[in-house]
């Protein structure tokens, strides 16, 4: 084998060592002051007695603290949103919608994904490496058959690092910025009518039940 062909095996065999290590095994160049990724879901239940006004002042509050309304449904019994926070604004957030209605249940899901992170932190700067070494040998190539298997294998890496750097990008977004599920349900106050309605299925049951 040509030795231009030789080194672009020898990359070949770089790129499939490159893959991200196991989540389960703790990287040897993680050092105990890289600061830990942390991704944070928070979901809210409230109730209120005016549906129309809590909703409205949530989605006052959401602006307020620099967030978005992603998604949001109101029916007549409930109001729903998905809210996209940053971080250091989810605690916040949570307090002033507390203010909207009766909180039913709260509570903030974390996840540390620095090991993770610190993994495909790795494999991209192993990965570019590999690019810049077959770009620079593609460079160098000065027969048809070495340029063309080079340009693939530079396609094939190209293509993975794409890929890494979007899912690089999707876990950096999910820490710096948490999620909130919100729900609000109408609070039902029982009037006269009915409480008289409540009384005459009972009185009626019963009258059943006794023939």
């Amino acid at each position: 084998m040509k030795p231009i062909l030789l080194t672009l095996a020898a990359f070949s065999l770089i790129s499939c060592s490159s893959a991200p290590l196991s989540p389960f095994a703790a990287p040897s160049y993680a050092k105990s002051t890289t600061e830990r990724q942390i991704q944070r879901a928070g979901n809210m239940n409230l109730k209120a007695r005016s549906l129309k006004t809590s909703s409205e002042k949530s989605i006052a509050l959401v602006a307020n603290h620099k967030a978005l309304i992603t998604s949001s449904n109101l029916t007549q019994d409930n109001y729903s949103a998905q809210i996209r926070v940053p971080a250091v604004s989810l605690a916040p957030l949570m307090d002033s919608l507390g203010t909207v209605g009766k909180v039913t249940s709260k509570r903030v899901k974390m996840s540390d994904v620095t090991v993770a992170y610190l993994d495909l932190q790795a494999a991209l700067k192993n990965k570019r490496a590999l690019r810049d070494r077959l770009r620079s040998l593609l460079s160098r190539a000065n027969k048809v058959e070495d340029t063309l298997k080079i340009e693939k294998e530079l396609s094939r890496v190209q293509t993975e690092l794409d890929q890494m750097e979007a899912r690089m990008k999707s876990m950096q977004s999910k820490v710096t910025h948490s999620t909130l599920d919100l729900s609000i349900k109408r609070q039902r106050i029982p009037g006269p009518l009915g409480l008289f309605t409540e009384s005459t299925s009972w009185a009626l049951g019963k009258l059943f039940y006794l023939n």
